[in-house]
């Protein structure tokens, strides 16, 4: 009994010395090291398996403490030129701070949503005094001793200062590419400060550990993320603080949490009718989700890949097959007493299909616009929903299928990123697309997370519970990506669409599998959307003419571009059609651009042999700024060829095609046999 009593104490002695009794976060300290955490999840394995992120803690001040992960989760870009020409004569925008950069609102917003989600930690993350949330470090802090950090800042080779070094997860080096030293395994990051107003460089922590520049269209150079936190908030659930045991953090503030996303319903979207909304649809209207225009079936896809043809293991985009067919026993209501104007009667040829394509769609404002009296939703409020397309509706609606960038979120929600614009129509402003005989949207670009994940999710629900079909991929490979390909039975043909954002040379094997999806599940007409390019020019730059023959080396029919806020010119590469940006069709907010759009009219002829294209036509249209909002048509011959002016290159790149001398005069492209007629 006295040896068993022994023991029991001993044991009991020893647990008191392995766990403390009350466990609390500390900054490093001298002959301690570091302590660490786990909070959020991210890709760490190559195929986008996330794990939780292990966080090393820096200080502790004023029960707020400093992280850094101790891993480079990603990377990312500082980009703002990608014309070598222009790299090469180093005349690039000149950027002042750090806060300047692409990079810097995406930290606080797409990471932040990527890292957290609808986590309630998130309310423990302390704003920076520039307004970030999560951010990089500085020179200042990589030279600070207080955080465990050497002085130097360049180590002669080969001495290293291995308290700089980290290395990049698994994801981050196969998926994104992040650069790897073979001497050390290690990678560079970016460090948040820039060289001098006048130079073109910002800092990194080099492979080596040492603090030096780079130029910032590098795109391999890593993300090692920080953060502070609230400890007044947060509550220790597990772990002891060791880089093997991180302690696990849970929210225990009263922060108010927003509910997840995915548990909404489109009419949860729709304001309170008790409510008094800045603005409104007119009163004499109570739905708000309208009846749509076309009915669709979605039907199931096949799971069976063929071999051959397989996306990669890691692939979890979807493609939704639907049938269109004109819906004779249902139609839109407009919020007001003004009819939409009555398509023109016009014969069809059953044996072809005809898809239009129009440019930029902001069918909301900024935020801080939305009650001026000249915005997006005071014109809806006083003209109703049929306004927008009512000079063009008659293209729209006599056309077989017309597709759309839509740059704009329905939401109701005002938590948003930290930028400029943030772009939003209220959810009942999806009855425009149906007025104006909008099919099918691409809903990824610069502005589809300007609400955050939540707020993207908000507006596919408006739009499936509108009817609307839509495609696009956001963040492919992760636990939760919006990755969605579009599937449409138009007339006998079946077309798949692929939409992405701010490609880069990486995404090209991305796209290259979702084309080979579409085709497998049977997409005989198979088009890329891509957002991209430079704001306000009206050519493109001279990587993408490349990167367009890429995507339709790779099995694409038609490039479709946007994003530039103005047309660009159409080439014909193999046969193929490339439209590098068709311009901004309606679009609160931005007013100050060239004017000239148009509708891209595609038309292709049923052969035994499959679809075969025949003919592209451009209606020539202009936008109209605030307060009216419309395209109209453009009849004035002078004005329809400086339109058909804009679209022609002076001199073709490489190895693509200008349209014939006629379409100066006439907007038209005629095919014969896979070929552009001259």
């Amino acid at each position: 009994m006295k040896k068993t009593l022994t023991l029991g104490a001993l044991l009991a002695l020893l647990l008191l010395l392995l766990v403390p009794a009350q466990a609390e976060i500390q900054g490093f300290a001298k002959g301690q090291g570091y302590q660490y955490v786990y909070f959020g999840e991210y890709p760490y394995e190559k195929d986008g398996t996330v794990q939780p992120v292990l966080w090393r803690v820096l200080s502790v001040r004023d029960s707020k403490a400093l992280l850094l992960t101790e891993y480079i989760i990603d990377t990312d870009q500082i980009i703002f030129v990608t014309d070598q020409k222009i790299i090469e004569n180093h005349s690039y925008r000149r950027i002042e701070t750090f806060e300047e950069s692409d990079l810097f609102p995406k930290l606080s917003t797409e990471y932040v949503d990527r890292l957290l989600g609808d986590d309630p930690i998130r309310n423990a993350l302390v704003p920076q005094p520039n307004g970030a949330i999560l951010f990089l470090l500085n020179d200042e802090d990589y030279l600070n001793t207080d955080y465990g950090f050497e002085t130097s800042r360049w180590a002669e080779w080969p001495a290293r200062i291995k308290s700089h070094e980290a290395q990049g997860t698994p994801y981050a080096i196969k998926q994104r590419r992040l650069y790897v030293a073979h001497e050390n395994d290690m990678s560079p990051y970016w460090v948040s400060t820039v060289k001098s107003p006048t130079d073109y460089k910002l800092q990194i922590v080099g492979f080596n550990g040492h603090l030096s520049y780079g130029a910032y269209t590098r795109v391999n150079i890593g993300l090692r993320l920080s953060a502070q936190l609230d400890l007044n908030q947060l509550e220790i659930s597990g772990g002891q603080g060791t880089k093997q045991s991180p302690y696990q953090l849970r929210f225990a503030g009263s922060a108010a949490v927003p509910s997840p996303a995915v548990t909404e319903t489109v009419a949860e979207l729709v304001p309170n009718p008790t409510e008094t909304p800045t603005v409104q649809p007119a009163a004499t209207v109570e739905p708000i989700i309208p009846t749509p225009v076309y009915v669709f079936t979605q039907v199931p896809q096949s799971t069976a890949v063929p071999a051959a043809t397989a996306a990669p293991a890691n692939d979890q985009s979807s493609a939704l097959l639907y049938t269109l067919a004109p819906d004779t026993t249902a139609s839109a209501v407009s919020p007001t007493a003004e009819p939409s104007p009555e398509p023109a009667a016009q014969t069809k040829d059953q044996n072809t299909v005809t898809v239009s394509f129009i440019g930029d769609c902001s069918i909301g404002d900024s935020e801080q616009y939305t009650t001026a009296k000249s915005s997006y939703h005071t014109c809806l409020k006083n003209n109703g929903y049929a306004w927008p397309f009512s000079l063009v509706k008659d293209y729209l609606a006599n056309d077989d299928l017309t597709v759309a960038n839509l740059e704009v979120v329905f939401t109701t929600r005002t938590r948003h990123t930290d930028k400029k614009f943030n772009l939003k129509g209220d959810p009942a402003f999806v009855q425009v697309l149906n007025e104006g005989s909008i099919e099918i949207v691409n809903t990824v670009n610069n502005h589809c997370m300007d609400f955050m994940d939540g707020g993207y999710t908000d507006s596919i629900a408006v739009l499936d519970g509108a009817g609307i079909r839509h495609f696009g991929t956001i963040n492919p490979g992760l636990a939760n990506p919006h990755d969605d390909l579009g599937l449409v039975d138009v007339n006998g043909i079946m077309f798949g669409f692929v939409g992405w954002s701010y490609p880069q040379e990486y995404d090209l094997r991305n796209i290259s599998s979702r084309i080979l999806q579409l085709r497998s599940q049977g997409a005989e007409v198979v088009v890329v959307s891509l957002h991209w390019g430079r704001e306000t020019y009206m050519t493109p730059e001279s990587w993408q003419t490349t990167f367009a023959r890429n995507v339709i080396d790779a099995g694409a029919d038609i490039v479709w571009g946007h994003h530039p806020h103005v047309i660009q010119p159409i080439a014909v590469y193999h046969g193929k059609l490339i439209m590098f940006s068709t311009g901004n069709f309606t679009f609160g907010t931005m007013s100050d651009v060239n004017p000239a759009t148009g509708i891209f009219q595609v038309t292709f002829e049923k052969t035994a042999a499959g679809p075969e294209l025949k003919e592209l036509k451009v209606i020539p249209c202009t936008t109209q700024k605030s307060p009216d909002f419309r395209p109209k048509e453009l009849t004035e011959q002078k004005d329809r060829m400086n339109v058909f002016k804009y679209l022609t290159f002076k001199k073709a790149p490489y190895m693509l095609e200008n349209p014939p001398a006629s379409f100066l005069e006439t907007g038209v492209i005629q095919f014969e046999n896979g070929q552009m007629v001259q």
